[in-house]
């Protein structure tokens, strides 16, 4: 598990497209049921690389044009993710435009 705070200078729900945009690029895909307006839940099925992976976004507007976001990741089926979880956040980060805190 993997936690990364960042922010986005978007208000809340311009950052929730942007990131909803750049995580769909890359593959991920939204997991409707477990998302609502403050969390977002992305997630990856199992590969030949991977055995199935999730990034939940918590959005924190914290100006009227920033928004705070806290990543945190979990692998499905392994104890640890060798560091692919980081990796996984800092594309999703450049993609959308936002910066580590």
């Amino acid at each position: 598990m993997t936690t990364v705070h960042a922010h986005l200078d978007e208000p809340r729900e311009q950052a929730a497209t942007t990131l909803r945009k750049a995580a769909g690029d890359q593959g991920w895909n939204l997991a409707e049921g477990a998302s609502d307006t403050d969390t977002l839940v992305f997630r990856k099925g199992m590969t030949l690389f991977s055995w199935g992976a999730e990034i939940t976004v918590q959005l924190d507007e914290t100006a009227d044009n920033e928004t705070g976001l806290t990543f945190t990741t979990k692998e499905t089926w392994a104890f640890t993710d060798w560091g692919r979880g980081r990796r996984a956040i800092g594309k999703l980060l450049d993609a959308a435009g936002a910066e580590k805190d």
